[in-house]
């Protein structure tokens, strides 16, 4: 499902839908095989899957700024990446405003980051990838086709799981943190290789830290946009079942159109398992919107 070079870059088509519909929620579309409603039919999980993504994608269209399928979600189940694709495809033919985000954090040397690019971009046809930078510039470099500079390179950088503070919270020599020095490395390699325009960062949302404390840290957020400034849009994952906090998020990370992304996943694809479960995605999706907008300066 070879996709056509678009004439608008990835983050110009985000700002635009942003606006058009008034939000800066991300539908991340993750399914699982054992919470595919049981009044669906079908052969194979597969199958099943197409069609309950397809009826989350209809509920929740009207308040998604971006679509954002977590690849092992898919990969997992037998003739998954069919339904990927599919999805991927149907999202660009019913609703070609709307932004295509693929949450794979492939990182790999320089031959094998290519073919990754490749499949995700080429064969599955997304809009816009995530990548690890951990084996260095190899990891975005060669992702970027110079034929195609309207897609997104996204660089893993901070999470809100507990067990990521034992790598990326490490102290550097200088005094950075290590995912300080990833932020401003990616920056960096997004200016060399030319991709600025559309380049990003994975960045938590606003979160309980230590668990159970009472204590919203949102630091990581001010502290990101200290280094990059408004050069890269942030993806924001930990809204929903992982607790985020959206207020803190939004004042600490947004500073207008086109320069964050709220996801929520489970919350929205898994809020029912019952006949009315497109029905409450849609509205789970649309009361993340308006709780974003109330949070909105």
């Amino acid at each position: 499902m070879k996709r056509k070079k678009m004439e608008k870059g990835f983050r110009q088509r985000l700002a635009e839908r942003q606006k058009k519909v008034n939000s800066l929620v991300c539908v991340g579309l993750d399914p699982l095989e054992s919470k595919i409603p049981e009044f669906i039919k079908g052969r194979q999980p597969w199958s099943r899957i197409l069609i309950q993504i397809r009826e989350i994608i209809d509920a929740t269209a009207g308040y998604a700024c971006m679509f954002k399928p977590q690849s092992a979600h898919y990969e997992a189940v037998p003739g998954g990446r069919q339904a990927l694709q599919s999805i991927v495809d149907y999202i660009h033919t019913t609703y070609p405003d709307i932004p295509v985000f693929l949450d794979c954090k492939r990182g790999d040397i320089g031959r094998t980051q290519q073919q990754y690019g490749i499949a995700h971009f080429e064969i599955d046809g997304v809009d816009g990838m995530n990548f690890s930078p951990y084996m260095g510039r190899d990891c975005m470099e060669y992702l970027v086709n110079e034929d195609h500079p309207e897609r997104a390179i996204v660089g893993l950088c901070y999470t809100s799981n507990e067990s990521a503070r034992q790598v990326q919270d490490v102290k550097l020599a200088d005094g950075r943190c290590y995912w300080e020095f990833m932020a401003e490395t990616t920056l960096g390699w997004a200016k060399e290789l030319g991709v600025i325009e559309n380049a990003g960062l994975v960045m938590a949302a606003a979160y309980e830290w230590p668990k159970k404390s009472g204590n919203i840290f949102y630091a990581h957020l001010y502290r990101c946009r200290e280094i990059v400034g408004d050069e890269m849009w942030l993806l924001i994952p930990g809204i929903g079942t992982q607790g985020g906090f959206v207020a803190e998020t939004v004042r600490a990370a947004y500073s207008g159109p086109g320069t964050i992304v709220i996801n929520s996943s489970s919350g929205i694809t898994f809020a029912s398992l019952d006949k009315d479960f497109s029905e409450v995605s849609g509205k789970k999706a649309k009361d993340l919107r308006d709780q974003i907008n109330d949070s909105i300066p």
